[in-house]
């Protein structure tokens, strides 16, 4: 098996078509059955991508979006920062819980560690700001998804409604109550 080297880093603007590309190929590899199949046929990589070129030249402190990168191609991202208003409401947080607001990895390099390692780049900065805890929304359905989260200590919540691509849908939120247990625990595992 061939050894492959991962690099984190924060984002840039010319990651913007493999952001596209990693969020669009993993929605349709993991949301065939839970969003409808018009939605996941009509995504676009270039509207994605310019998209993505605007989130990341707007990106403010203490917003986060970190690359994992092989070989020159983005892989996987995180993206986080301050929890959203309708999301700490629903939750009954304060502002102190940061939110991550997506987590996606190539299906190809899922499995690696690439997410934990892009989740624990973000969360560390967050806790940095200041933030005392993080939670994010996966889709209720996402069964894959919410294993990884359970498997490192996030307390699922009450499913939240929601709309993704049009779609009305619930999602559940995680939880990590204290983001610097999740930061140890995601470095602990790093070794």
């Amino acid at each position: 098996m061939k050894q492959i080297t991962v690099s984190i880093r924060s984002s840039e603007t010319s990651d913007a078509i493999g952001l596209a590309r990693v969020q669009i190929e993993t929605w349709r590899d993991a949301y065939v059955g839970m969003l409808p199949d018009e939605a996941l046929i009509e995504l676009d990589e270039m509207r994605a991508a310019v998209r993505w070129t605007r989130l990341v030249a707007g990106l403010e402190e203490p917003e986060r979006l970190s690359v994992a990168e092989v070989d020159g191609d983005v892989v996987g991202f995180c993206h986080g920062g301050g929890g959203r208003r309708a999301v700490s409401a629903a939750l009954g947080a304060n502002d102190r819980m940061a939110e991550v607001y997506a987590l996606y990895v190539d299906p190809n390099f899922q499995g690696l560690g690439i997410g934990r390692a892009l989740l624990g780049h973000v969360a560390q900065g967050l806790e940095s700001d200041g933030f005392d805890a993080l939670t994010i929304l996966t889709l209720e359905s996402n069964h894959h998804g919410r294993r990884f989260y359970e498997a490192l200590g996030g307390t699922p919540g009450e499913a939240v409604p929601s709309v993704v691509s049009g779609s009305p849908i619930d999602q559940t939120p995680y939880v990590w109550a204290d983001i610097s247990v999740l930061v140890r625990r995601i470095e602990t595992a790093q070794g």
